[in-house]
């Protein structure tokens, strides 16, 4: 049996947000950020009644900083990395390996050359390198998800 999938690629910027605050919370950096929210918040509490108008506020803005002001930065990155990079590749993966369009060019990826896949919460990520790889959300991929993935693992066992 000879299938194939064929998908067009429409990243938003909620994407790579929830890709990028998926890794973060992930990791140790993530432990670390939730660490430091807690004490931000207690150490608020404690002092607050203590505390003159500026270390009220500073404290006030330190507790902002995990759960606000973080998530609104990676989310401004997010929209800028979505501005830069081309919208409406289409993918076809077929038993040869994947073939790209975006508008008239064309470009071909043998399996062997593929570095892996990954679920990454909603998505599902075909890695072309160590860092680089095309985004498949689940708005894209619909009901298909865990079929596709198992597609493209088969090949990449190969």
């Amino acid at each position: 049996m000879n299938m194939h999938y064929q998908y067009q690629c429409k990243i938003k910027p909620i994407d790579f947000w929830k890709l990028s605050m998926r890794r973060t919370y992930r990791s140790l950096v993530g432990v670390c950020n939730i660490v430091f929210g807690v004490a931000m918040m207690l150490l608020t509490v404690r002092f607050w009644n203590q505390a003159g108008d500026v270390v009220q506020a500073l404290l006030f803005l330190a507790c902002l900083l995990v759960p606000v002001i973080q998530p609104t930065g990676v989310y401004l990155k997010a929209k800028a990395q979505v501005a830069v990079i081309p919208q409406g590749t289409e993918l076809s993966f077929h038993e040869d390996g994947i073939h790209v369009t975006l508008g008239d060019e064309r470009e071909f990826i043998r399996w062997n050359q593929v570095k892996g896949v990954r679920k990454e919460g909603s998505m599902i990520i075909v890695y072309t390198d160590a860092n680089h790889g095309y985004m498949l959300t689940k708005r894209v991929l619909g009901k298909e998800r865990n079929e596709f993935y198992q597609y493209v693992k088969r090949h990449l066992n190969k």
